[in-house]
Order: C-alpha cells, then structure tokens, then sequence
C-alpha cells in the first residue's frame, strides 16, 4: 500500500541527484540533536504544502545508497517521536512523523517522513543547544528549493506569512476550507437541517430531502442494521449560497445513524472485464464523503456507535484510492482464498425485504462479500506493515 508507493517515489528521488523542497538526502543519521531539530521543522514548514523526506543512506554529491544498517546514530520511529515530545514547541503542538526502513541494492535505508499539516510555522519557545549548535526559541525555520533557514536566522517575511495563512487555511479553496473546518465540529452550530459555522457564517452544510432517493429499495447494509428501514436525504455544502458539493446520504436503522453514501467498487475474475463477479462499497479516509461522515457521527451516542460498527462491518474504508487499488489486486492474487473464505461464511439475514430470491441471494452475497473483504483488509495491512 504506502510502503510499495513510497518505494517508487524514493527510487526516483534518487534517480533525480538533487534535492529541493520537500526531499534532503543524508548518508548518515544525525549525530548532532540540533542539527536533527532544525532538518525536521524545516521540513515540517516546507512551502510545497505536502509531506516531506529526509532519506538516509545515502551518499554525498553520488547519491549512491550506502545504507544504515551499520549506523551508530540510527533511530527507530518511537526515538523520533520520544525526541520531538520533549522539546518545547509553541502551542505544544509538534511534527507528526514516521519512519520508513526500505531495501534497495541490498541496503537498509531509512525515510523519515514529516507530515504535511496546517499546524504551520512550528517553532520552538524555548532554545535547544547541542555540541555547539543551537535551535533558536521563536526563531521561524523553513526549506526553499535545496536550502534550509540558517539555524541562526529566521525565515524571510513572504515564507513566514505564507507559514501563517497555511494555519489559518487561507492557501485553500472555499471548498477545502469548508471540508477542513468539518473536523472542528465545536465550530458549527444548527437547527434541525441546516449547518453553519460559527466563525464563517458563509460556510453552510444543508440537508434537504431525496425525491428520487424515496424510491430507492435499501442497500445490502442495511441490513447489517438492527433495523433494516431506510430514509435517504441530500446534503449540500455551500458557501455564499453558491452550491459546492452535493451527496446523496442514507439514514439507517430506524433513525440511529446518518452515512453519505458510500461508493461501488467490483471485482472481476474473469478474462474480460464484461460482468463484476462481486460488488462491494467504501470510503476513502481522505474524501469529503468519510469527512462528512465523522463529522455528522456522534461518538457519545452509544446506539449510533453500534450501528456504526455494523455499517463498518460491510462496508470497506480505506486510508486513499492507492490502497484499495492493491487491496483489490491483493484479493485477485488470493481469490481462492476469497471464495473459500465466502463459501464458509455463516450468515442469519432471514429478515431481508425483496421482490424476489435473486435480490435476496445478491444482498445476502453483498452482505458477506464485505465482511470477507474486511477480514482480508486486516491481513493484508499486517503484511504491508
């Protein structure tokens, strides 16, 4: 999933022989905490607005990969972490970071990944010294092209503005801000059907009713639901009055839980893509529609928990579109074991509504093919992992 798309996009880093924005390479894992602090927020105030990598292992001005398996100064994901939560950031609030370890040409190389985020400009409140260099308290580090901040000097004015209108999403469409804002569900205020947020009044997330969903039979999950009784609605984002985004929503089991919903996908078996062998439905945990779908869940209601655990029993999420596309082409490299697995599968869905035994026996199928698919996701995340 990551791992193998990371893999890619690290190869080709190196291929490039340079570094820029977002990407430094080092031979070696810092010797020097200082040193280490100041790549890392650098990094994390990049001016690309996406992840950013320090590389390690690989060799100065050849860039060939040399590895890490023999250095000294190696640190594993929880040592970085450990190191950035004892240092003193504004607000205490500091990089998100991971650790990669990938093997090329018989070497170990370490990635560390700096998280993008709109926690920008991170900065220190209080110096960090260490063996003759020091990150500087209230000092705003960042990277432009190749180049970091001098660890004695504070970024350029334009790069520190721009740093500040990232926190405050003003670097984002209406649209993006709109989907951001959702997270902060203590922003918002309603009446029964309308949505606005309290510091953006312009910013309004409506529901209004589904004429042609009135005429919708309930999907398969549904009927993983104690209650199998749908209602569906339409919601609509805007801003100024001015439609942003429109989705189609489903209120399950009686009223307990609200779910835009979610999107098909199929597996074909077959030689020729003609008829899907199996239909499944998922989320993205990156799409406005799994952000919608937090942020109208309340996760003090303990009933709209159960039906939610439910809903997610059949239904797939994914991290982003890259990890269903190779879970999909992991279960097609495992399909005996998918259609083992299925054929196994005890189900009791004697309560299914249908016009006739065919719609019956394809819910049923649905109903199980999600619940496989599930156990399979679990599998295959351990393995990538």
């Amino acid at each position: 999933m990551r791992g193998i798309d990371l893999e890619d996009e690290i190869k080709a880093l190196i291929l490039s022989e340079r570094e820029d924005d977002y990407w430094d390479f080092k031979q070696q894992h810092h010797s020097n905490d200082a040193n280490l602090l100041h790549d890392i927020i650098c990094m994390a105030n990049n001016r690309v607005d996406r992840d950013a990598y320090i590389i390690f292992g690989i060799a100065d001005k050849t860039f060939d990969v040399v590895g890490v398996e023999n250095d000294g100064n190696r640190r594993n994901q929880q040592q970085m972490i450990d190191f950035l939560k004892s240092k003193k950031f504004v607000s205490g609030i500091r990089p998100r970071v991971e650790i990669r370890t990938l093997r090329l040409t018989r070497h170990e190389i370490d990635v560390l990944i700096i998280k993008n985020s709109t926690d920008t400009p991170y900065f220190l409140t209080e110096d960090f010294p260490n063996v003759g260099r020091r990150v500087r308290a209230n000092h705003i580090y960042t990277r432009v092209s190749d180049t970091n901040t001098d660890i004695d000097k504070s970024a350029d004015i334009n790069n520190i503005e721009y740093l500040w209108k990232k926190r405050f999403l003003l670097t984002r469409s209406p649209f993006e801000q709109i989907i951001k804002r959702l997270e902060n569900k203590e922003e918002w205020e309603s009446d029964e059907y309308v949505y606005y947020n309290i510091y953006n009044p312009e910013f309004t997330v409506i529901l209004e009713d589904d004429n042609e969903g009135r005429k919708l039979i309930p999907e398969f999950y549904a009927y993983a639901m104690t209650n199998s009784s749908t209602l569906y609605q339409m919601l609509n984002i805007k801003y100024f009055g001015t439609q942003l985004y429109g989705k189609q929503i489903v209120i399950l089991d009686g009223g307990r839980y609200t779910t835009p919903t979610p999107e098909w996908e199929f597996l074909y078996f077959g030689q020729y893509r003609i008829h899907a062998d199996y239909a499944l439905k998922y989320f993205t945990k990156d799409s406005p529609a799994y952000k919608i779908n937090e942020f109208l869940f309340n996760e003090d209601n303990q009933e709209q928990g159960s039906a939610r655990r439910r809903f997610f029993e059949v239904v797939l999420l994914f991290e982003d579109l890259l990890e269903k596309d190779t879970f999909l082409g992991y279960v097609h490299h495992h399909k005996d074991d998918f259609l083992r697995r299925l054929s196994a599968l005890d189900g009791e869905w004697s309560w299914i509504e249908a016009n006739t035994q065919r719609q019956q026996e394809q819910v049923v199928n649905r109903l199980k093919t999600g619940k496989v698919l599930n156990q399979m996701l679990c599998e295959f995340r351990l393995m990538v992992d």
